[in-house]
């Protein structure tokens, strides 16, 4: 399990390092974390192929869902309540593909690649300022 955290971040890491030299597209930046993010899921939830057929297409309507309501709803409080009851009304959908055990997996997993990603970018705003920090000591 820790070598897969590992790999992800390191993926994540060069991608990062990657950028400073050719800064792509936000857009593209988006879609690169989505790709680690549903390779994560995949092995999070060790999907047979039969279940990753009914699982994604069900997975992508509920993360548009979610995306919606995170981009429109600017009060905390209800934003966090929206979400709440998206989460609560895939539940069910999800369960029926995967089991109970697997979809409590899947919401644990998207918790956990949220902290990974936020400590990836944490360290490379670090990398970042101490290079600066070193470039002005330099001079």
């Amino acid at each position: 399990m820790k070598q897969l955290y590992i790999w992800i971040l390191f993926l994540f890491i060069v991608g990062c390092a990657n950028a400073q030299t050719n800064p792509p597209a936000d857009n593209q930046k988006m879609q690169n974390i989505e790709a680690l993010k549903i390779a994560f899921i995949s092995r999070q939830l060790d999907l047979t192929p039969d279940e990753a057929q009914k699982f994604w297409p069900v997975y992508n309507q509920y993360s548009n869902d979610i995306h919606s309501v995170v981009r429109e709803d600017h009060d905390v409080l209800d934003r966090d309540q929206k979400v709440l009851d998206i989460r609560k009304g895939y539940r069910d959908q999800f369960i029926r593909i995967v089991g109970p055990d697997r979809t409590n997996r899947l919401f644990e997993a998207e918790g956990k690649f949220r902290q990974l990603l936020i400590q990836a970018m944490q360290r490379r705003q670090g990398m970042r300022q101490n290079g600066q920090n070193r470039g002005e000591l330099d001079q």
